[in-house]
């Protein structure tokens, strides 16, 4: 899988893209120490919590939050909140979507910022005010994450006193919102990409059809118990070994069965090829076996 990548943040001057020098040196910092726990395979909660924590350090007394949205649920469930109490980010686990639904669930239903400067006398906030009034929650504001395939959480930043955010607040919440983008979409990406490898792998060791891999070389490197059970050897006898040595094609004219067998690779790097074989089993048996082989490839389309 290719690395994520982010859009650079603006060469540190003066000021850079709105931020002051150090504004800019910090984003850059975190972008980097986000980026390597991406990279490093961090889970995504572990990456999440950093981007929190970052906007944290940049935004004074702001407590921070990322829902993620359950599709299945068409809700929003907890992503991350380092500083903000137990009690409420349970109460807000699984917050509706919609027009009133707090500063987070109204943000992913309209697919913008949404801004409450007091949630105790904001309307959006009634059913969540008393929520947030024992923890001193006073103002929020929230940011669709936006990834490859829509929204997929909300960003929020609180306040211990009513607040409307400066246009420095909303260009750090902007790049951050925008880090935690590129994390949601790589985990989704790699979740994709695991959960089809897992599928193949039952997909190929459950299936009651005898099936292998081999190399470029005609060499067995993975085989299913299927197939060995066929052949009437172990798994791990058969790795390493040459296809010739197991699987002879049906003779057809001159051709003998080991140049027979290097046709089968050179034919399934091309095409899928089809033949009859036998398989003599250490016992002495000979299998009539109906053989199907298609090559592996590599993005590019080349025979791997």
């Amino acid at each position: 899988m290719t690395s994520p990548t982010v859009p650079p943040v603006a060469s540190p001057g003066p000021a850079a893209g709105g931020l002051a020098r150090d504004d800019t040196l910090r984003l850059l910092d975190s972008q980097t120490r986000v980026l390597e726990l991406i990279a490093g395979g961090a889970p995504l909660d572990d990456v999440l919590s950093s981007v929190v924590t970052a906007l944290e350090g940049l935004l004074d007394s702001a407590r921070c939050s990322i829902l993620l949205l359950d599709s299945g649920t068409g809700t929003l469930r907890h992503g991350a909140a380092p500083s903000l109490p137990a009690q409420y980010v349970a109460a807000i686990d699984g917050l509706g979507i919609g027009p009133d639904a707090g500063s987070c669930g109204t943000a992913a239903h309209l697919g913008r910022p949404v801004v409450a400067e007091d949630v105790l006398t904001d309307p959006r906030w009634l059913r969540y005010r008393e929520a947030a009034r024992p923890h001193g929650l006073r103002s929020c504001w929230s940011t669709p994450i936006r990834a490859r395939s829509g929204i997929v959480g909300t960003f929020a930043v609180y306040t211990g006193h009513p607040h409307r955010p400066t246009a420095r607040e909303e260009l750090l919440v902007e790049r951050l919102t925008h880090l935690a983008s590129v994390a949601i979409d790589h985990a989704g990406l790699f979740g994709a990409l695991a959960e089809s490898e897992e599928r193949f792998r039952h997909a190929f060791e459950d299936n009651a059809v005898g099936m292998a891999l081999t190399d470029l070389d005609g060499r067995f490197v993975k085989v299913n118990a299927a197939l060995a059970r066929m052949l009437g050897r172990s798994e791990s006898a058969l790795l390493g070994t040459a296809l010739a040595d197991v699987v002879a094609p049906v003779p057809s004219g001159d051709c003998g069965p080991p140049a027979a067998v290097a046709g089968i690779v050179a034919a399934a790097t091309q095409e899928s090829a089809h033949l009859e074989a036998l398989a003599r089993r250490p016992d002495g048996t000979v299998l009539r076996l109906a053989v199907t082989a298609s090559a592996v490839r590599a993005a590019d389309g080349a025979p791997r």
